[in-house]
């Protein structure tokens, strides 16, 4: 990868990355003896959760067509409106 190619929103995000991992690194180096693990996903709460929510932000920022209204997920109205009285049967062998 050519860092110096980056456009100034990745840029953004690689140092947001790049202070994330930091951060990280602090917390495992400050950890008291056997809590290491439990500090850094501490961190990881702290500073990876809002790195992953500043990239959903920015690519949706950037794709106007993420940005419609409705729901997220559900079943399809075809699919919803067909029901089926017949019960999976388990074949035995």
């Amino acid at each position: 990868m050519d860092l110096s190619r980056l456009t100034d929103r990745e840029r953004l995000i690689a140092e947001q990355a790049v202070e994330t991992l930091r951060a990280l690194d602090r917390a495992a180096d400050d950890a008291p003896h056997g809590r290491g693990l439990a500090c850094m996903e501490a961190c990881i709460h702290d500073k990876g959760f809002g790195l992953l929510r500043t990239l959903m932000a920015s690519t949706a920022g950037a794709r106007p067509e993420a940005q419609k209204r409705g729901l997220a997920s559900g079943p399809a109205p075809a699919a919803a409106a067909r029901r089926s009285s017949r019960r999976a049967s388990r074949g035995r062998s």
